[in-house]
């Protein structure tokens, strides 16, 4: 049986341990130890990193009372240097700690029970028996768990094979003795994970934002160093908009929707000025009489070049148009004739360097390399002379 460091002291960072079985399998080692300071994934919370005899974990798995440490690396015999990725380590227990507090207090608030929790690589989440809560009950809630935070409010672990004698937020999932993670006065959890020893180590909660989970709501939330470059990272993006808008930090949202609102509307203003000047090019197209026509365009969309494209096979023209504007668009329309222009797509995309697919009369695609328009071009002359 392994002895778990991490369950009585979850702040040592390293230690030294006997290597008492070892195993080569699928190109890794798999090793046991006597004793180990590294904890598993369980309960929502992910496994500790960290390296053994210098070679970085890989893994950490439990089988029974063991732990099996996965290494891609022979970390040798006998003794061995424990070393763990301490900042990972306090993340952990910061979220975790903070999720026991954030629980207890829905309870107490809203009477609404954690169902799932987990920790992310980005933020932890709760997913509560509620279906919703609204800005003002979260605000409510975070500063119900600052209050509590503030307390500086002792954590206390201990071990207890009589749960009816404990005030535990939830039934424990086994029998027999338990370990259980007490904040004081507020809550008691049965718990195999790592903990921070006060609750203002957790330092900040804030939830940011929510999701409808069935009849549930799910809450995302970040503590501790996590909140703080939360915190660090809005505040340069609202200094940023702040200069560039010149406006009070209260005012840059109603100032950006009406600066979307403005964006909008000269975007449907561009794109009316845009089609009128391209009716009035088709008109100059058709009255010029030529037989294949050949345009390159920029900064319109694909929806436009097909507008071009087809208001001309209407006339009867044979159309080739394109934009090179990322991400690159080209359309070959045949307005008389029966040659099906899907025969030689699979060459004019390969020239392209791109692909695309179409109709019997009008093929389009995405293109990354326009520069042999013209091997396309005689390409497509050489086709379409031979239907006339």
């Amino acid at each position: 049986m392994t002895e778990k460091i991490y369950l009585s002291d979850a702040y040592c960072r390293e230690s030294t341990a006997r290597i008492l079985g070892k195993e080569f399998r699928d190109g890794n080692f798999f090793i046991r130890l006597d004793r180990t300071i590294f904890c598993p994934a369980g309960g929502g919370q992910p496994a500790d990193g960290g390296t053994i005899n210098g070679q970085p974990i890989m893994e950490l798995a439990s089988e029974i009372d063991d732990i099996i440490h996965v290494l891609g690396a022979d970390p040798g015999q006998g003794e061995a240097r424990l070393q763990l990725d301490f900042s990972r380590r306090y993340d952990h227990m910061q979220q975790h700690t903070a999720q026991h507090l954030l629980s207890q207090i829905l309870l107490k608030l809203f009477s609404a029970p954690t169902l799932s929790f987990a920790i992310g690589p980005e933020h932890a989440s709760i997913e509560i028996g509620r279906p919703a809560l609204d800005e003002q009950e979260i605000v409510l809630l975070e500063n119900e768990c600052a209050d509590r935070i503030f307390a500086n409010l002792p954590i206390h672990i201990f071990e207890s094979d009589d749960s009816n004698a404990l005030h535990l937020r939830k039934p424990p999932k086994r029998q027999g003795k338990i370990r259980v993670v007490e904040i004081a006065g507020l809550d008691q959890s049965a718990c195999g994970g790592t903990h921070l020893r006060s609750s203002a180590e957790i330092g900040l909660l804030k939830i940011i934002k929510t999701d409808r989970v069935r009849a549930n709501v799910r809450l995302y939330y970040k503590s501790g160093f996590r909140a703080l470059g939360d915190y660090q990272l809005k505040h340069e993006v609202t200094q940023r908009l702040q200069r560039a808008i010149t406006q009070p930090l209260t005012d840059i949202p109603i100032q950006i929707e009406m600066l979307l609102k403005e964006k909008d509307e000269l975007r449907r203003a561009l794109k009316k000025a845009q089609r009128r000047e391209l009716e009035r090019e088709i008109v100059a197209e058709v009255a010029a009489g030529r037989d294949l026509i050949v345009r390159e365009f920029s900064a319109i969309d694909a929806a436009e070049l097909r507008f071009f494209a087809t208001a001309l096979m209407k006339h009867g023209r044979q159309v080739l148009v394109y934009s090179t504007t990322p991400p690159g668009h080209i359309i070959i329309g045949r307005g008389r004739g029966v040659f099906d222009l899907r025969q030689i797509g699979s060459a004019i995309f390969a020239l392209l360097e791109g692909k695309g697919g179409g109709a019997e009369n009008l093929i389009e695609g995405r293109g990354q390399n326009f520069s042999k328009i013209p091997e396309i071009i005689a390409l497509l002359r050489a086709r379409l002379a031979r239907q006339d």
